[in-house]
């Protein structure tokens, strides 16, 4: 029994190594992803595509005399091999495809395209944190604790923090789903809507869309005297710790586009978009030195996807009862009491 449990666990195993090792491929030779994403993002990746092909096999093993284990892979072959014919025909009719197949291929797209895109900016962050770190290690000795170090070294150093702990806890509820961390997928974004204002908020669709409706936000932007820029930037801090906090409150459960389980603590105990809100409020604080029309406009629409985003999300999440009660208990989307 043993022997037979090891086989049809390898055989179910194989569909995962597939799926991995054709991602690697894709990332390291696909000419957008060789290009935009560092040698560190793909030594990283490289990695847990080691490291998840050795742990299959041990898991593999260590069950060989327990159970079967049933893997997305799998289902996902199996749906292939339903619908093959009727894929590559050139008369197709509807596909045969169940719920649970129709939730892993989405998680697995959501999770091929987020994946490396969030490690990606986790070492951009990282990055530019050694840069200013190093700065003030050289110049420790000549430091002057006052408005300009705070605008010139202290500010950029914190954005960079909060930015990396956010995107590192993405990149690891992207990683890694299980019963034990509680983030198992519920279900994906089913709306071709929900996914058009997801994607266009990331690469490569955000550059494009930059191409017609220039991007005017910039959280280094300004005023002509330092305290006025101490007091925008200080409050820029304020907004993004707000949504770190939000991050913190998902933990695991960070992912985009999907239902991994309900949370209502937090900043989410508050209000049910707490990350959208803050993001787009700093934006616009931002565009307050350099005000237009045209940057109006721009902010506008921008703030008009990410509110696309709350509904489409929203309208999701309620088919789940529990989003529902949640519902009940924080009844504002964005600011209490207010909206």
């Amino acid at each position: 029994m043993a022997l037979k449990y090891l086989k049809q666990n390898l055989k179910n195993l194989l569909p995962n190594l597939i799926l991995v090792w054709l991602s690697i491929i894709i990332y390291n030779q696909n000419n957008y992803y060789s290009n935009f994403l560092h040698k560190e993002t793909q030594t990283i990746l490289i990695f847990f595509a080691l490291t998840y092909t050795a742990s299959g096999l041990l898991f593999s093993i260590y069950h060989s005399s327990k159970k079967i284990i049933d893997t997305k892979g799998l289902k996902i072959f199996q749906f292939f091999m339903r619908n093959y014919k009727n894929i590559f025909s050139k008369k197709r009719t509807g596909l045969n495809i169940t719920p649970e197949e129709k939730t892993t291929i989405l998680f697995i797209v959501v999770k091929f395209f987020f994946l490396p895109l969030m490690i990606n900016f986790a070492i951009n962050n990282l990055t530019t944190m050694i840069y200013y770190s190093d700065l003030i290690k050289n110049s420790i000795s000549t430091i002057e604790p006052n408005i300009d170090f705070f605008n010139i070294i202290t500010f950029p150093l914190m954005l960079a923090l909060i930015f990396f702990i956010d995107t590192s806890y993405f990149s690891f509820g992207y990683i890694f789903e299980s019963g034990f961390l509680k983030n198992k997928v519920r279900s994906v974004e089913p709306t071709i809507l929900g996914w058009i204002v997801a994607l266009a908020s990331y690469p490569p669709f955000a550059f494009y869309i930059g191409d017609y409706l220039k991007w005017y936000a910039n959280d280094m932007v300004e005023f002509s005297n330092g305290v006025g820029t101490f007091i925008l930037r200080i409050t820029i801090i304020i907004l993004l710790l707000f949504y770190l906090s939000a991050t913190i409150a998902l933990g695991a459960k960070c992912s985009n586009l999907t239902n991994r389980g309900i949370v209502s603590r937090g900043p989410y105990a508050y209000v049910r978009h707490p990350a959208y809100i803050t993001k787009n409020i700093g934006w616009w604080l931002t565009l307050i030195p350099i005000m237009s029309i045209p940057a109006f406009i721009s902010m506008s629409i921008w703030s008009f996807v990410y509110y696309l985003r709350a509904i489409t999300e929203e309208k999701h999440l309620l088919k789940d009862q529990e989003y529902r009660e949640y519902c009940k208990k924080v009844k504002y989307r964005f600011i209490p009491y207010v909206v």
